[in-house]
C-alpha cells in the first residue's frame, strides 16, 4: 500500500533535514524559501527516518499513527562503557534452572527482537515460543535421530561421495565434526540433553522463505533477542543444531505449526541460569584491513 505524506506548513521550519535523511530521497525541496515535498511515494518503505528526525513534528505519515512516534529518553541510553560491557559479558548460557520462564520475559525479549534492522524495513521475521516440556523433548528427539542418521550415512563408503557434492565446501568440516556428532548422540540417549539443555523455553525464528534477506533479518533480531535476554537476567544460547533440524526435517516444522512457505532461520533456548559469571574473557585482536 502506499503511503501518505504530508509536510505541515504552519510547523515546518523549512530545515530540509527530511531532504538529506531520507534514505530513498523522496523529499525534494525547491528553493531554501520553499517547504519540502515528498514525491515518488511507491518507493517508500515507511521507515520512518523522515517523522523520527523533523525537529517539529511537521510531518504526517499515514504508516505511522498518532502513538507510532515516541520522544527518545536520553537518560535511559547507557553509556559507551556500559554497552561495552553488556556485549563484554554476555555469554552463551547451557547451564538452567529448572524454573518456568515467565510470559511478560519472553515477550520483552521479542519486542527488543522486532527492533532489529531489517532490510528495506521489511520487518520480516515472525516468532513461536515453545514452552510445552512435550514439545520440547519431541524436538529434541527428532533432532537427534537426524544427526545419528546422517552420521550412518556418512560412515557408509558407497554415500560419502554423495554427502561430499550435497555439502560442497562444508563437506569436510562435517566430516570432521563426526566423532563429536556420534558422542553428542550417544550422550542425549543415556539422558543428557545436548541439544537444548533442558532449557524451559526455545523462540524460533522464521519468516516466509520467499521474502527478500529474510535470513539475515532473523539473525539481527536473534542479536537483539540474546542481549535484552541477559538484560532480564535469563541467559540463552542460539540453537544450531535445531536450525539445522528444521531445514532438514518437515516433521519438526510440523510440531511448531511452521506456516506454509515459511522457513526457521534460528532459534534461542532461554531460561535462567545455573551460575553467573563474575569475570569475562579477553578475544582475540580483530583482524582489520583499513583503506
Amino acid at each position: 500500500m502506499i503511503p501518505t505524506i504530508i509536510v505541515k506548513a504552519d510547523l515546518c521550519s523549512k530545515c530540509a533535514i527530511c531532504v538529506q535523511e531520507c534514505p530513498g530521497k523522496l523529499f525534494i525541496q525547491i528553493s531554501k524559501d520553499s517547504f519540502p515535498e515528498a514525491h515518488d511515494l511507491e518507493f517508500c518503505n515507511s521507515c520512518g527516518h523522515c517523522a523520527a528526525i523533523c525537529p517539529k513534528d511537521a510531518i504526517v505519515h499515514s504508516g505511522f499513527p498518532q502513538g507510532y512516534i515516541q520522544p527518545v529518553n536520553q537518560k535511559n541510553l547507557p553509556s559507551q562503557e556500559g554497552v561495552l560491557e553488556l556485549l563484554r559479558t554476555r555469554r552463551s548460557t547451557r547451564a538452567f534452572q529448572d524454573k518456568f520462564v515467565e510470559k511478560q520475559q519472553i515477550e520483552r525479549i521479542i519486542d527488543a527482537a522486532r527492533f532489529a534492522p531489517t532490510s528495506h524495513n521489511t520487518q520480516t521475521t515472525r516468532y513461536i515460543v515453545v514452552q510445552n516440556k512435550k514439545t520440547l523433548e519431541e524436538m529434541v528427539r527428532a533432532t537427534t535421530n537426524l544427526i545419528s542418521g546422517s552420521v550412518t550415512k556418512a560412515r557408509n563408503p558407497l554415500m560419502k561421495p554423495l554427502i561430499s557434492m550435497s555439502l560442497g565446501k562444508h563437506s569436510g568440516a562435517f566430516f570432521k565434526s563426526i566423532p563429536q556428532l556420534k558422542r553428542l548422540v550417544a550422550l542425549v540417549k543415556s539422558g543428557t540433553d545436548r541439544i537444548l539443555r533442558n532449557a524451559p523455553a526455545l523462540i524460533i525464528f522464521h519468516a516466509d522463505e520467499r521474502s527478500a534477506m529474510a535470513d539475515i533479518n532473523a539473525q539481527l533480531a536473534i542479536q537483539n533477542a540474546a542481549l535484552m535476554a541477559y538484560s532480564l537476567g535469563l541467559g540463552s544460547f542460539y540453537t544450531g543444531y535445531i536450525l539445522a533440524a528444521c531445514q532438514r526435517d518437515k516433521s519438526i516444522c510440523r510440531l511448531i505449526n511452521l506456516p506454509e512457505n515459511h522457513k526457521v532461520y534460528g532459534g534461542l533456548a532461554i531460561g535462567y541460569p545455573k551460575f553467573e559469571f563474575k569475570k569475562w574473557i579477553e578475544r582475540k585482536p580483530p583482524e582489520v584491513s583499513w583503506l
